[in-house]
Order: C-alpha cells, then structure tokens, then sequence
C-alpha cells in the first residue's frame, strides 16, 4: 500500500513536496487526513521510522486514528471557552484552580464583586492567600487539604476576604474537586459569594436573639398549625427543653396532653389579632405550671403564612403565694373573732370552774349534789379545753417555749400514745441519730402530736400502720420563696405517717380550717389540725400535709432548732399540798364576776388582798401602800392601760415589786415572736384553785416550788 492509498489525493503532494524539501520529518508525528473505504475522512496521526532492510534502506510507516481524540479536544476547548464566557457574565465569582500548576483564574466578577483585576490576579495561589483575613488563613487551607485527602467531592467554607479597597467582606465559598485515576486532585472549580449583607443581617438576628434569651417570660413563635418556629431561653428554663428539642415540634404535643381544648386560643388570635389569659401547661418533668399567655398574630395572610407570637408569664409561685395570703387571711380574721370570744368565755369558765371546783369539795358527804357539781366542773373543763384549741388556733396562746429533746419526748409519750390507739395499729418509731434540739413549748408540743396520731387513728378504721419519724432539716430561701410563711433556716421535724383512707384534694385545702370536720356529728370538733396549725406557726415554725385517696396522709411539723445557750427546762406535774401565804396582794381585774372569785380564792388561803378594777386605779393603791406584796393583774383592760403598761408603771413606784399575768386571750400585749417576753409569769384563763395557789406561792417565794407549774 502506498501513501496515496491512505491519503486523499489533494493531501499526498503536500506531503511529499514537504518530506522532499526536508520541511517535513516523518520520525516526529504529525496529523493528516485519512481517507477509508467508503470515502470518510478520519483524522491519522503518521509517524515514520527508518531501517536497513537486507542491505537495503527501508521505512516504517505508522497511522493512528486519533479523529474521537481531536473532536474531544475540540469540546473541551469549547466547554472551556463556554466556561469562561458564562463565568464572567455571571454575578459570583468564579475561579479554576489546577492544582499542578498551582494556577488560577478568576472570573470578571471578582472586579465586580470585590474589586480586584482578575488579569492581575491570574496567577498563583499567593493571590488568594495575601487577600484572606490572617485569622481565617490556616483554618481554610486546613479545611482545603482535609476535604482533597480524604478524596470528596465538594468543599465549603465560610471566611474573610480583603476588598480591593481594604475593607473586609464575608465570603461563602464552595469547589467541585477532580481527581485523576489515581485518586490525585489535579483541578478545583469553585465559585465566592460575598455573603457580608446577609451575615450582617444574622449577627443582627442573634443580637435580637440573645436580647429575647435575656428575658425571664419564655417567647414562642408557632404557626397556625401549631408548630413551633422559635423558642427562646426563657421558654428553656421555664420548660425545660431545649430550642433544639423544641423548635419543630407540635405545640400541644409538648406543652398539653390534650391540644384540643387548651389550643383555642389560636382560632380566637388568626380572627381577632391578639388575645391574652392564663392557661396551665406542663413542663419537662411532667409537673404542672400555670402562666399567664399575651399572643398576637405575625404577618399578613394575603402575603403568605400566618405566625403566632406568644410571651408566656410562669405565675405558678405568685398564684400559690397569693393563695397563701387568701388562706392565711381568712385564718387571721377568724383568728380575730376567736381571741375576742376568748377573752370573755374564759372570765366565765374561770369562775365556773373554780366554783364548781370549790362545790364538789364542799359537798363530800352530799353524793348526789356532789355529782352535779362534778358535772358542772367537767363541762366547764371541756368548755376551756375548746376555748384552748381555739385560742392555739388563733396564735393568742401564752406559749412558753424551752429546749426539748424530740426523741425524749417522744419515748416518754409511747405509753399514752397506745393507750389512745386501737390494738390493730402498729406504731414505729424511726428516731434520727444526731437529733437537734427544739425550741417550743413541750406541752403544747406534746398536744399536737397526740392530736396528729389521734387523726390518724380516725383515718384507719380498720387498723394500719402509724409510723412517726424525726429529722434535721435545713430550709433554703428557694423552699421560703414558695412558702411565704416560713424563713429559711435549720428546723427539727416530726413527720407523722399513716396507711389511711387519705383525702381528696379539695378536702386537702380546707383541713386546717377551724370546725371543719368530714367525721361525723359528735365525732370531732373539726379543731384538732387547725390547733396544730396555729400552734406550730406561733412556735416560728412550720407544718404541711400530703394525702392522697387511698394512699394514707402524712403531716409534717417543723420547729424552729434551739440555739445555744437556752435551757432545758421540762418538768413533770404532780400534784401537792394547797399551799397558802399572808401576804398582801393588789388584785386587778374589770370582770366583776372573776374578781369577786379570785379574792375570795385568795382571801380563803389567807392572803390579804385589795381590788382594783383597771390599770389606773391600781396604779394610786400602789402609790398610797406601800407594802403590797404582789401584783396580779389581767392583761386586757379598759382605761387606756393594759396589763404589760400597768406592769411598767408599777416597777417605776416599786422596782422589785413582782407581776403575776393572767388572761383568757393576750393580744400580743405580753407576748412577743410566739411566746411570752423574757422574765414573765403568767397564768392563763381558766384555771383551778390548785393552779391559782400553786403559782401565787411561787411568786411570793420567788422559787420553783415542786409540782406547782
């Protein structure tokens, strides 16, 4: 085969006259047409290479088709120019980078954009590095050299540039990267967007952010379909998820176990704008808070989808304090009321009592007027007994608080404690090691607690278990922020537990209310809780009760600890001689029934004694004798001077002269923080002969005598 078979006819002189002349050297390829069978033309890369053959000069002649290979070169090269056409028209940036060379071109729109000449810029990488924000250098090349090691596909990141004017732009950029057959990066094309508008606009928005996380309400935007679109810190720390937990989620499925109801409001905000008013909620740890909700409507619906702002108030706290007050109030008034009736209801038993008293001795030897005044004195017992609880109730007691050992107390209340309690309830007694010492008054402690087991007694018709516990106890301001009747500080506790039937929860809110009863008539006097209420709050301490139906009740009583340097000074009554004196005593009392009582009393035990019946009048018996030996005075008094007044005015004539008190309801004129002032004898209405012997004696002899208190 010749060379004019494979060429066609016009390209064989060319080559010839060209090989002839030495223009053209066959041992360096080159490319000619090539004609095939048919009459297409292709495209053949000819080399020649010359040889000896047999003595003779020959030459190899070698034909490559190499037409797919032009043609796709001719399409890169059009994709190429294609490139770089679309490339400078577009608004972005554009840039190539071969990584062999370590080559770039940039788009015209980096003039555009940033201000820089991209014939200028169109060389190495030094370029690109010299314009990027020092601080964000490293990180980017980092980032670059990560995404080409671990061969993927696309890179982005986010940095500085420098402007042609040498301010500062924030630039997204993001690269498709080529890789050759073996896995080696040889090319990077990517495009910058100057993002500064829009970063601008972000810093802006989580300005507004961190300024609505500040806020203590929670701000919660949803859509109308309910589902949340933003969730500030507040709402976090209110609720207790996250934005990230939150955002995204169905509104009622977070906040409600039922979103039908509570999710109203939305249909009254889409058709009026705004609406406002509390609604209870639950948090993370399923408990339950109330807040108080303002929403109002965002956006426009003509322009696209409606969405609901909502600033929710947690009022959970302030709610439970104002119910507090409404409670503590109404407690308070009846408390009023109970003191005044009080006060004269002890003048009569007084005289009642000690009268009947007085009878029953008399008539020894008549068996059946002996009886009536047995009855009358029992009664009028009962009757002071109620008058007592009321007044503990109403926080008027003359308490008289000391140091008590808690367990002690509680060993030696065992036997009347099971005495008192039916045969099929089980007692335990779980008594903490390291027990502080109380201050309170250990009679009245002692009542309260008999009063407590007896209730719980009452609860477990059918027997049980009674289980009385004590412990240290240190309140926090966060415990006295939601208990506005307490102080933050240590208290020892006495819980009292039963297995009873337990109380509904709006039974559970009116138990310590005075006369409220769910026994039956005859039953109970419905002051058995509310004398413990009243009690422990005048000791400067604290009591709650957790019950729930079928679950049995549990009250805990908190009392205040004892500081050091107060003294323990419980003592047992027993019963003594009527003691009985000669010495002179001012006896003050505006009841005329009680003072005729108490001076023939007195008089009986062969003291002497001179009347007065207010304040004023006693003050001129003190200035006119001069060797009266006691004072005895009622607290409350008309004429402008109470018993304490009186007390003072008297030391002034007479500095050591000593002051009995005696009242059926004080009026915080002696008493002071819930108990009596510091150095005070007092005897409260009504009380027995024994009793009124017993204490005047003490006083004259200035002693303990025993068995008198």
């Amino acid at each position: 085969m010749t060379i004019r078979d494979i060429l066609p006819p016009e390209d064989v002189p060319a080559l010839l006259e060209s090989v002839t002349n030495g223009r053209h050297d066959l041992e360096q390829p080159s490319i000619w047409r090539h004609r095939l069978k048919g009459g297409r033309i292709i495209f053949a890369e000819i080399s020649s290479h010359a040889f000896d053959f047999e003595g003779r000069s020959a030459r190899l002649i070698m034909a490559l088709d190499v037409t797919e290979r032009l043609a796709a070169e001719q399409k890169m090269r059009e994709s190429e120019e294609l490139f770089r056409a679309v490339s400078n028209v577009t608004a972005d940036v554009i840039w190539d980078w071969n990584v062999v060379t370590n080559t770039i071109w940039w788009s015209e729109g980096l003039k555009a954009v940033f201000g820089h000449s991209p014939e200028e810029s169109r060389r190495n990488l030094e370029f690109w590095k010299t314009h990027t924000h020092p601080d964000d250098l490293e990180r980017v090349l980092r980032s670059t050299q990560a995404a080409m090691d671990s061969m993927e596909q696309t890179w982005e990141d986010q940095y500085r540039f420098f402007r042609g004017d040498g301010s500062i732009a924030y630039v997204e950029d993001t690269a498709h990267i080529i890789y050759d057959r073996h896995g080696k990066p040889v090319r990077c094309v990517g495009g910058m967007s100057d993002v500064s508008a829009r970063k601008a606009a972000e810093d802006k928005l989580a300005q507004q952010a961190a300024l609505l996380d500040m806020a203590r309400d929670a701000i919660i935007v949803h859509d109308i379909d309910h589902r949340i679109l933003f969730w500030n810190k507040g709402a976090e720390r209110i609720y207790g998820w996250t934005a990230e937990e939150a955002v995204g989620k169905s509104l009622g499925q977070l906040l409600y176990s039922d979103e039908s109801n509570p999710l109203a409001y939305v249909a009254v905000v889409v058709a009026t704008g705004e609406w406002s008013g509390e609604i209870v909620q639950r948090r993370r740890d399923e408990s339950r808070i109330t807040v108080e909700a303002r929403c109002s409507l965002m956006g426009d619906s003509a322009a696209g989808p409606q969405s609901i702002l909502s600033i929710n108030s947690d009022i959970t706290r302030r709610l439970a304090i104002e119910e507090q007050l409404r409670q503590a109030q109404k407690l308070e008034a009846v408390g009023q009321l109970t003191g005044g009736v009080a006060h004269d209801f002890n003048n009569l038993l007084t005289v009642i009592l000690g009268n009947a008293e007085v009878l029953a001795e008399r008539l020894s030897e008549d068996k059946s007027l002996r009886r009536l005044a047995e009855m009358t004195s029992a009664a009028a017992q009962r009757g002071a007994d109620l008058v007592h609880r009321l007044l503990a109730f109403a926080r008027r007691q003359a308490l008289e608080p000391q140091v008590v050992d808690l367990n002690s107390l509680l060993k030696d209340m065992d036997g009347l404690l099971r005495r008192a309690l039916s045969e099929d309830i089980e007692i335990e007694f779980i008594q903490s090691a390291g027990l502080w010492n109380a201050f309170v008054d250990a009679s009245e402690l002692e009542a309260a607690i008999l009063n407590l087991c007896l209730n719980a007694r009452d609860a477990m018709p059918r027997g049980g278990r009674l289980t009385i516990e004590t412990g240290n106890l240190s309140l926090d301001q966060h415990y006295a922020d939601w208990n506005s009747d307490i102080a933050p500080g240590q208290y020892v506790v006495v819980a009292i537990s039963d297995t009873g039937t337990g109380m509904e929860p709006h039974i559970l809110a009116r138990v310590f209310e005075p006369f409220f009863t769910t026994k039956e008539t005859g039953k109970g006097s419905g002051l058995g809780l509310s004398m413990v209420f009243g009690f422990t709050k005048q000791s400067n301490g604290h009591v709650k009760i957790y019950s729930e139906p079928g679950q049995g009740t549990t009250v805990k009583v908190y009392l205040p600890r004892a500081v050091r340097g107060e003294k323990e000074t419980r003592s047992s009554p027993e019963k003594a001689a009527l003691p009985q004196g000669t010495e002179k005593i001012l006896l003050v009392e505006d009841n005329e029934l009680v003072l005729n009582y108490v001076a023939a009393q007195l008089e009986n035990l062969g003291y002497q004694v001179i009347s007065a019946r207010n304040g004023q009048e006693a003050l001129d018996i003190l200035r006119d004798i001069a060797d009266i030996d006691l004072l005895f005075t009622d607290v409350i008094m008309p004429g402008g001077l109470n018993g304490g007044q009186l007390a003072e005015e008297a030391r002034r004539i007479r500095p050591k002269i000593p002051v009995l008190f005696t009242s059926g309801y004080t009026d915080n004129a002696i008493i002071h923080q819930g108990g009596l002032d510091p150095g005070l004898h007092f005897l409260s209405k009504p009380y027995r002969p024994r009793e009124l012997a017993a204490k005047v004696r003490l006083m004259l002899e200035g002693k303990r005598v025993q068995g008198c208190l």
